[in-house]
């Protein structure tokens, strides 16, 4: 007779329980790794698109788009100039006759015991607007140190700063007006030791005056600040030093950044690649001996690179990619001749910008293709992400029926196999006593 009264109760449930769920486990572990794989493909999909959005973007910033250009200025130091995509070529001369300053006053005949015996209320307006003013009570101020924080404390103070300047040992209150200009000078008013006539002018409230050609004989433009954003299109100026009468104007010369330029359509080349090569990998059929992609013959994502391929053949305003040196081969990627792009360029550079920049631009029209992934509201890139989660859900909802499922099973053999020994020591014990071993 076989003895079975040595059998291990755990093992042979262990064993069985696990033969019950083999199967399940394998198709879960199976859809666990499938899931993975479309997680970690969708993530790619969604990296390479926001990249790729991002450089268009900055591509296509305001003031700043694919086109540079480049400025110099006759005599170094006096002016600073800054272009954007919009400057045209050309050359321009411009006189500088007096910056803008700040109104600055300060009073010497006002000290401590003036301001402790001072009554009644000081004001301080700025320019001509009323509505403009600071009004300080005198009776609840006792200092000059009080003075200026008083002032400066104002909740709507409309751009006065106090300050105390110390002098040969003598403290004064200095008055400043916080923004240049002449509209901004400073009236002071309140007690006799505080009024303008008593106050030394330490910088006059002046606007920044230029001419756009000889001074005198061409056209004359103020700013309250120093710098002037409207007189030449495109084109900043910042004035640091006024010229002298007879100092011959300031030349300068503005034109096309050729080496920047080329710079920002290789970025844009170099961006649409990767971006094709992430979409080519993603949608690989496995044909020979490539991979197949997780998104291979995913209808959306073969329909966004198609539509990209249709916007590079897309004339905008008359012009289209190739008559700026930009060709694709076979597989669609960019490549850019440079020397075509530079005599462009120098025929007529403006056109460049007309084509990738501005709300119909090329760019433009790039990134707006990105909205039907990438949108927080109704993106596929969400949709799908949404989708994935619930599956992941699903999974481990799955995951615990089968671990419940071995653990009733598990219980199952368990107890059986106990019996099933207990049985078999019985019967060994009766064997034994009867001499039948």
């Amino acid at each position: 007779m076989s003895d079975f009264s040595n059998i291990d109760p755990q093992s042979m449930a262990t064993q069985l329980a696990g033969f019950d769920v083999q199967t399940l486990q394998n198709q879960l572990k199976t859809q666990k790794s499938k899931l993975a794989s479309q997680q970690t493909a969708l993530r790619t999909l969604k990296s390479a698109l926001t990249e790729f959005r991002t450089s268009m973007q900055n591509l296509n910033k305001t003031n700043a788009g694919m086109l540079k250009t480049s400025s110099s200025v006759s005599v170094e130091n006096m002016v600073k100039v800054t272009t954007t995509s919009e400057t045209r070529k050309g050359t321009y001369n411009v006189f500088v006759e007096q910056l803008a300053s700040s109104h600055q006053l300060a009073y010497n005949a006002l000290d401590e015991d003036a301001v402790k015996n001072a009554t009644g209320s000081m004001k301080i307006q700025v320019g001509s607007d009323s509505s403009k003013t600071i009004t300080v009570d005198m009776d609840n101020v006792d200092s000059l140190a009080g003075l200026a924080k008083a002032i400066n404390g104002v909740s709507d103070n409309p751009g006065v700063t106090a300050s105390l300047v110390r002098t040969n040992g003598e403290v004064r209150l200095m008055l400043s007006s916080d923004k240049s200009g002449a509209g901004n000078a400073l009236t002071v008013s309140g007690f006799p030791e505080i009024e303008n006539s008593k106050a030394v002018t330490l910088s006059e409230a002046k606007d920044a005056i230029a001419w756009l050609g000889e001074k005198n004989n061409g056209i004359q433009v103020s700013s309250s600040t120093n710098t002037f954003t409207d007189l030449i299109d495109g084109v900043t100026l910042e004035l640091n030093q006024a010229q002298k009468d007879g100092d011959t104007p300031l030349r300068i010369d503005v034109g096309v950044n050729t080496a920047d330029t080329t710079a920002q359509v290789n970025a844009f080349v170099a961006s649409y690649n990767k971006l094709l090569s992430s979409l080519g990998s993603l949608t690989a059929t496995g044909s020979g001996s490539t991979d197949r992609g997780a998104f291979a013959g995913d209808a959306s994502v073969g329909n966004l690179r198609r539509d990209l391929n249709n916007m590079l053949r897309t004339a905008i305003g008359g012009q289209d990619i190739t008559q700026f040196g930009l060709s694709a081969d076979k597989d669609g990627k960019l490549t850019l001749d440079s020397d075509k792009l530079k005599e462009k360029l120098t025929e007529d550079p403006g056109k460049l910008n007309a084509l990738f920049n501005g709300d119909k631009g090329l760019l433009k029209a790039m990134d707006k293709s990105m909205d039907k992934f990438l949108s927080i509201t109704g993106g596929e890139i969400k949709s799908r992400e949404e989708t994935f989660r619930r599956r992941e859900t699903e999974l481990s909802d799955r995951s615990d029926k089968i671990s419940t499922r071995y653990d009733t099973a598990y219980n199952r053999y368990l107890s059986q196999f106990t019996r099933l020994q207990s049985v078999m020591q019985q019967m060994n014990n009766t064997a034994n006593m009867f001499g039948l071993t």
